[in-house]
Formats: C-alpha cells, sequence, structure tokens
C-alpha cells in the first residue's frame, strides 16, 4: 500500500498544474457522474395502483401501505401510486382486506375540465355519476355490503305521444348473516324511482348476488308480472305447509320419540279476493217516518144560512143543515195520516286473498299398533294441523313398519369406526408406553457402559488419594501378604495407627522405578481399572506412591 501511494505521489509530481487541475476536474465529474446514475438506477418507478377512489376508500388504503411499509404516492382525484413491480401485490393484498369497499364515481367526475366534451360523453358521464351517488346512497343501509345500479334513460322521440320509460336493475350483496326484508327492498325502488327522471317503482328490477329476484320490476311486460305474482303464491303455500308439518313433526317426535314418524303436508290457497254487498229488509219493526192529524169542529146557533145559489152543490160534506126547530147545529171533521218505513240493512263484505282452501296432512307412525292409541294421535294430530273437514280438509294417519336396514347399518358403521378409534388410541399408548420403557433402558445401559469407562470419574474426591487407594477392594491383590488390617493402610499422611510409635520423616526418595506391570490380557474389568488408577496414581503422585510403599516396607520389618 505505501509502494502505491509513493508511485501516485510520483506520478502526481511529474504533472504540470494544468494537467493536475484537469485530473481532479474530470475525477469530481466522475464521481458525480456515477452518483447520479446509481441514484437513478436505483430509484424505484411508480405505476398507478387506483385511480377514482372516494376518500374514504383511499384513506383506509394509504393507512393499509403505512402499516405494511410499502411506498405510496398520492395525486388528485384519488389516484395512489405505488412500486411497479408491487402493484399487483398490493391489490390482492387490498382485495383481501376487502378494499376499496366502493369504486363509484359520483358527480366528482364533473370536478374536473370538461372542455371539449361532446354532448354524448357528457351524457354518459352525467349516468355514470348518477349511478356511483345511487350505489353511495344504497351502500349505506346496514344489510347491504356491496351494490351495482344501472340506469337505462332511453332518449326522447320527437313527434312521439308514446315514450319508452325509463328502467333500472340493482344488484346487491348482502353481508353475511343479514339480509333485507320485503319493506327495504321496496324503500331501495322507490329511492332510484324518485332519483331519476321518468322512472317508476315497478320498472326497477332488484336481484342479489346469489341470483334471487328481490323485485320483480314488473311494470312492462304482464306475462312477467303474472310469473312473479305465481312465484310468490307459491312460496306462500309451500312455507305455510312447512310451518305445518314442522309443528306436527315435532309433536310427534316429543310423543313418540324421533325417527318413529314421518309427516308430509300440502297446502292450497284461495287468491280470489272477494267483495260483497247485500242489503236486507224487515218489515217487522214499525218505524213511522211522519204522521199528520187533521180535526175540524163548529158550532151554528140555528138561524137560516144562505149562500148563492149553485155554491151547494160545491160546498164538502156534511153540509150544515137548517134545523126546522131551531136549535144550535154541531159540525165535526177529524182526519189522520201515518207513514211507515220499511227497515234495511246493507252489508258490504270483502275478503282478502291468501286464505287456507285445503289442507291435507299425511302421518306415518313406526311401532303404533293399537287402534285406541292411532285414534288418539289422529285427533292429536288434527287438532296441532289445525284440520277442518267443514273446509274440506284431510287427514290420514297409519302405521306402518319402517325400513331400518340402512339406520342399522349405519350404527354398525359408526360402532366399528369408534371401536377401531378405541383400539388406534390404545395400540399408541401401547407403543408409547414401550418405546419410554425402551429408551429407559437404553439410558440406562449407556449410563452403566459409561460408569464402566471411567469408573475414576465416579470415586469419590473427599478423602487424599491414597486414602481412597487404600480403602478401594480391588488394591488388596496387589499390597501383598504382609498387609495385617486395613487401619494399617489409613496413614497416608505421615502418621502411625494410634498402637504404633511415630515413624521419623525420611529423606525425599529417589524416583521409585517400579516393574512392569502385567498385560491386560486375562485380567477382569475390575483389575484394569485399578490397574490403570495406579499407574494414573504413579505418574501424578510418585511421592505418595513412595510413601505408599514404605508403610508396606515398615510392616513388613515388623
Amino acid at each position: 500500500m505505501a509502494m502505491i501511494q509513493e508511485q501516485f505521489l510520483t506520478f502526481w509530481k511529474r504533472q504540470s498544474r494544468n494537467q493536475q487541475i484537469t485530473f481532479i476536474v474530470l475525477l469530481i465529474a466522475g464521481i458525480t457522474l456515477i452518483a447520479v446514475f446509481t441514484a437513478w438506477a436505483t430509484t424505484p418507478t411508480y405505476s398507478s395502483a387506483y385511480r377514482g377512489l372516494n376518500e374514504a376508500d383511499a384513506g383506509q388504503i394509504v393507512q393499509k401501505l403505512k402499516d405494511n411499509g410499502i411506498a405510496y404516492k398520492l395525486e388528485n382525484n384519488g389516484t395512489i401510486m405505488v412500486q411497479s413491480d408491487k402493484v399487483y401485490e398490493v391489490r390482492l393484498m387490498m382485495a383481501k382486506e376487502g378494499l376499496p369497499q366502493s369504486n363509484s364515481v359520483g358527480y366528482e367526475l364533473f370536478s374536473g375540465n370538461t372542455l371539449g366534451m361532446t354532448e354524448f360523453t357528457q351524457r354518459v358521464n352525467y349516468q355514470r355519476a348518477l349511478e356511483g351517488e345511487l350505489e353511495r346512497t344504497i351502500k349505506s343501509i346496514d344489510a347491504v355490503q356491496a351494490v351495482r345500479v344501472h340506469i337505462v334513460t332511453p332518449e326522447k322521440r320527437l313527434l312521439a305521444t308514446n315514450q319508452e320509460p325509463a328502467t333500472a336493475s340493482i344488484t346487491i350483496q348482502e353481508k353475511p348473516g343479514k339480509g333485507l326484508t320485503p319493506d327495504q327492498v321496496q324503500s331501495i325502488t322507490h329511492l332510484v324511482a324518485s332519483a331519476v327522471e321518468g322512472l317508476k317503482p315497478e320498472n326497477v328490477v332488484v336481484v342479489d348476488t346469489s341470483g334471487n329476484l328481490l323485485a320483480a320490476g314488473t311494470g312492462q311486460n304482464k306475462e312477467t308480472a303474472l310469473t312473479s305474482l305465481t312465484d310468490s303464491q307459491r312460496a306462500i303455500e309451500k312455507a305455510t305447509a312447512a310451518e305445518v308439518q314442522r309443528k306436527v313433526q315435532k309433536f310427534l317426535d316429543t310423543v313418540l320419540g324421533p325417527n318413529r314418524s314421518v309427516v308430509q303436508t300440502s297446502v292450497v290457497m284461495d287468491w280470489t279476493r272477494r267483495e260483497t254487498t247485500s242489503q236486507t229488509f224487515n218489515p217487522t219493526p214499525a218505524a213511522v217516518r211522519s204522521s199528520q192529524k187533521i180535526n175540524e169542529s163548529y158550532t151554528t146557533n140555528g138561524s137560516v144560512v144562505g149562500g148563492i145559489p149553485g155554491a151547494g152543490g160545491n160546498l164538502p160534506t156534511p153540509m150544515p143543515t137548517i134545523s126546522a126547530s131551531g136549535q144550535p147545529i154541531v159540525y165535526t171533521r177529524s182526519e189522520e195520516t201515518l207513514n211507515y218505513e220499511i227497515t234495511k240493512t246493507d252489508i258490504k263484505e270483502i275478503e282478502s286473498p291468501g286464505k287456507i282452501a285445503k289442507l291435507s296432512v299425511s302421518v306415518l307412525v313406526d311401532g303404533v299398533n293399537d287402534p285406541a292409541q292411532l285414534e288418539t294421535l289422529k285427533a292429536a294430530v288434527a287438532a296441532a294441523a289445525g284440520i277442518d273437514e267443514k273446509r274440506g280438509d284431510s287427514l290420514i294417519l297409519d302405521t306402518l313398519g319402517f325400513d331400518k336396514t340402512a339406520t342399522q347399518k349405519q350404527e354398525s358403521e359408526m360402532q366399528a369406526s369408534r371401536q377401531t378409534e378405541l383400539y388406534f388410541q390404545i395400540g399408541t399408548a401401547v407403543a408409547a408406553f414401550i418405546l419410554i420403557i425402551l429408551l429407559l433402558w437404553y439410558i440406562s445401559r449407556l449410563f452403566k457402559n459409561l460408569r464402566l469407562a471411567s469408573s475414576d470419574a465416579w470415586m469419590t474426591v473427599m478423602k487424599p488419594v491414597t486414602q481412597a487407594a487404600l480403602d478401594s477392594p480391588s488394591v488388596s491383590p496387589m499390597i501383598g501378604a504382609g498387609m495385617s488390617s486395613p487401619q494399617s493402610m489409613a496413614s497416608t499422611s505421615g502418621t502411625a495407627a494410634p498402637q504404633a510409635s511415630p515413624l521419623p520423616m525420611p529423606e525425599p526418595p529417589a524416583p521409585i522405578e517400579l516393574p512392569p506391570l502385567p498385560t491386560l490380557q486375562g485380567m477382569s474389568p475390575e483389575e484394569e481399572q485399578m490397574q490403570k488408577v495406579v499407574s494414573r496414581l504413579t505418574e501424578e503422585n510418585p511421592a505418595t506412591v513412595a510413601e505408599i510403599i514404605q508403610l508396606w516396607l515398615s510392616e513388613d520389618e515388623k
């Protein structure tokens, strides 16, 4: 490194001032170009992941991108830019989270520059904006998860009396566990019809994502209207029959037990709407409508009364007469007129459609052979189902032996499966127990082999080395016949036994050359281990071995 530095300095000094400046400028320019190129090459390119998002969806997506540490850029009109190599990954990630929840565009579509748009483009944009606003409004309903709205507004024709009406179709995805009620569906149809010019509620079709028709939109086709009405009536009849069947089946399951009865019901409903008006006259009660009574009376004094000739024939009778005797004459007239009213009753009855016209129930039971019990069950079932014989309802209840072969076979298979599972669990437990026993046996053998291979590591270290060697029972074959008792070998620290006088400490002995040890052939494992211990003691503590030998020699002299 120093040589390279020295060569560079020598080369630098040989250059002129201008050459040095040029070299520095070129070096700085090269470094700058390399840095710019590196920054340009490492800067990721961004592509559009979403466009035209509303503020709520854009905010949720940005928050998800921040949580996952993904770089992004925001542009106007709800556009989110991410790295080009992560566009599809981000879209899949957001789709997993259910984002964006709404891709509809509302009236903000006209917030940009509309200069240069044709009339057709503006009409299409207006229809898109109207559909988007309706989607947002319908989605605010709690049971709606997603919605799509399509509106058809035919062009108005000049000099045409009959114009084509506007129509609309709505597809709704309901939230899990929730559903739209008929009132809510009707509210949606009226909402859309009120928001679009020339659109009537009967021209709005509403379906769900499962293909079920929620609103038929029967404003244009009478055949479709009749078909829809017939389907609704059949659905009501099926629901009524299912309700009766459920009630009877529950009753029989409680009385007889499960799987001992079969119930089938059929309901025919009267969908005719009737309106009846009747009048009844009852002449018996005397109801006076009007009454008129006239009473006239007067008295004369008996004088003759004359009149104009010819007038007497026109006077009402009785005419006053002239009494010859001259007595007073009395005139009396009484008249009464009574008008009676006849009693009348007007009755107007309207029968709504949907009444049960006929109900048929068929019941088969298993294991009931007593006729009295069958009659009792029949009466109870008739009461539970609401059988009305006057209406023409029918009930058939009979006994029949059920074929239980499939049930018994299924039960036997389940029992065999349970037994097999039980045997498998027992076998697994036994195998695990045997495996644990074998593992413990293997570990014990392993520890035993280790103990035999290094038994010196298992000897106690609380005693001195000489005491441990003398206390070992395998040293006795090597000690000789002069060793009388273990107490005579216990003094390894230079002191004699309690009954012996202390010996003077000798000079440090010279290294002792022991005779060669016998070969390992023909020895027991204990003798081999003892021989290894003695060899180790001889190598590590020759002074201790010499002391032991000296003790042995002193024992022999005594």
